[in-house]
């Protein structure tokens, strides 16, 4: 089997099921990984979109089946997602790659540090209403940070939902989810109006990926939140350091 292949399905399962298990950070591992092939950034951050948006898609669908995608918060983030992406990746063409990636470490960084201190989130807090000004503002965020950077951008929606709006954990990594297939898909289309990746890798993590978030799903019924979280959060450490070393460091 083509070696390309059998990476590119390792990279899509793991992404897909992170996706599954937190409705966050398929693009946070997977734009990492994506460089150790030695894609160059723009293109690994294109691919990364395409195969995080088709594996969110995956995802969101029995999710949406048993009702836990909530579709006003879909909308309001995607409608401010859709531009901002498009805005992210012009803007990107004008910043130099060293930056980018130390952006995205810090990004990182800041993701983990949050995911730990919010692991204890009580999923029986009461939240009175849904704040839709809020998700707006950060659908548009997402969107930048999309286009720019190549992540889902649900590492900022799921809390997010937790904090300004009534849903659970698994319906905010639900609706995080299809709100990241809409926006991460259309980056990718953006990305395909000038560029021509591998059809080879893009197979192999549609492939992976499909697996991955289907087997994240099943685990997130089971799995405890606050462990799931803090196992997470110490995953993205790994990776910013990681990705500071090979990129930032040894070079």
């Amino acid at each position: 089997m083509d070696a390309l292949l059998v990476e590119a399905l390792a990279i899509g399962g793991v992404l897909g099921l992170l996706l599954g298990l937190t409705g966050a950070g398929g693009s946070l591992v997977g734009l990492p990984l994506l460089l150790s092939l030695h894609l160059p950034l723009r293109d690994a951050i294109g691919v990364s979109l395409g195969a995080v948006a088709l594996s969110a898609l995956i995802g969101a669908i029995p999710r949406w089946r048993a009702g836990q995608v909530k579709l006003v918060p879909v909308f309001l983030l995607a409608s401010t997602g859709l531009p901002g992406s498009w805005l992210g990746q012009q803007i990107g063409q004008y910043i130099p790659e060293f930056w980018l990636i130390l952006a995205f470490c810090l990004l990182v960084l800041w993701s983990a540090w949050r995911m730990w201190r919010n692991a204890s989130l009580s999923e029986q807090r009461s939240v009175p209403e849904l704040k839709p000004a809020v998700l707006v503002v950060i659908g548009l965020l997402v969107g930048v940070l999309s286009g720019l950077m190549g992540v889902g951008g649900g590492f900022l929606i799921v809390p997010t939902l937790l904090w300004f709006s009534p849903l659970s954990m698994l319906a905010a990594a639900a609706t995080s989810m299809a709100v990241i297939a809409i926006v991460s898909g259309a980056g990718f289309f953006i990305y395909l109006s000038s560029a021509e990746p591998s059809t080879t890798l893009l197979a192999g993590l549609a492939c992976g990926g499909m697996l991955g978030v289907l087997l994240g799903n099943k685990l997130a019924e089971r799995l405890g939140g606050v462990i799931l979280q803090r196992i997470f959060s110490i995953m993205l450490l790994l990776v910013s350091l990681s990705m500071a070393l090979q990129k930032l460091i040894l070079v």
